[in-house]
């Protein structure tokens, strides 16, 4: 690979992009990766596409490299830099500076991985994310394969037939039930939305030997005033059959 991809600072220029590389001197260019890697140190997340693609810019204007040729230099360089600052003594007075530039260049690193449609990272880190993919992919199957065995116990292979033409009749029951009072003043039900039953219906009930589609039960469970539905369908007189009662037990 060549050396020297990276955008220089002109020696003795007062004028530099703030991404240009080197000194008031210039840059060594067998040092370049340094002086890379020190600007992404104090360098804000971002900020590293455009500082990519600076130098990216100049080596392609150039003629230093193609797009996946610099993409691997830079991937090789920040690993490689990644590896060093792992190998210090975990004890020395520098710790927490390695430690923070691992950090920084690890963000670093998942930009690259954001960009990379060649796979040209090192073959051992792509290996490694694809073995993690799958385990995490292995365990989430595994959840939703336990869940879905869960939920199998509660489907019903036979539901409970309504005579035909007494839908209305059971929906208009279902619905007193749910304004049914305990002798404390308590609802026997409790739910703060109407859709739990629309769905009991649809899941447990057929009618006219087919089933109940959702949305022709949620259509009787809809807003009212007073006793009349502002929308959806209304109950007439002639299914309002049962009237539910609470027992009053004659006292002792």
């Amino acid at each position: 690979m060549k050396i020297g991809l990276f955008k220089p600072r002109k020696p003795f220029s007062f004028y530099q992009h703030p991404y240009d590389l080197g000194t008031f001197m210039g840059l060594w260019h067998s040092h370049d990766d340094n002086h890379f890697l020190l600007m992404i140190y104090r360098m804000e997340e971002e900020k590293f596409c455009d500082y990519y693609n600076h130098h990216l810019d100049y080596a392609l204007e150039n003629n230093l490299a193609s797009e996946k040729d610099f993409f691997r230099h830079v991937s090789q360089i920040v690993q490689t830099r990644i590896k060093h600052y792992e190998a210090q003594d975990p004890f020395s007075g520098s710790h927490d500076i390695h430690r923070n530039s691992i950090e920084k260049l690890q963000q670093f690193q998942d930009y690259l991985k954001s960009i990379d449609e060649w796979n040209a990272r090192p073959s051992y880190i792509v290996l490694a994310e694809k073995d993690e993919l799958i385990q995490n992919q292995r365990t989430e199957i595994e959840k939703l394969s336990l869940k879905l065995r869960e939920l199998t116990d509660y489907e019903v292979a036979l539901k409970i037939m309504i005579d035909d033409g007494h839908l209305p009749t059971l929906i208009d029951i279902i619905q007193q039930l749910r304004e049914v009072q305990l002798p404390s003043g308590r609802k026997l039900l409790k739910s703060d939305h109407k859709i739990p039953y629309a769905k009991m219906i649809s899941k447990y009930f057929s009618h006219g030997g087919k089933d109940i589609p959702i949305e022709t039960a949620r259509n009787y469970f809809v807003d009212k005033k007073g006793d009349v539905a502002i929308k959806g369908t209304a109950i007439q007189p002639e299914h309002q059959l049962f009237k539910i009662l609470l027992v009053k037990h004659a006292k002792k």
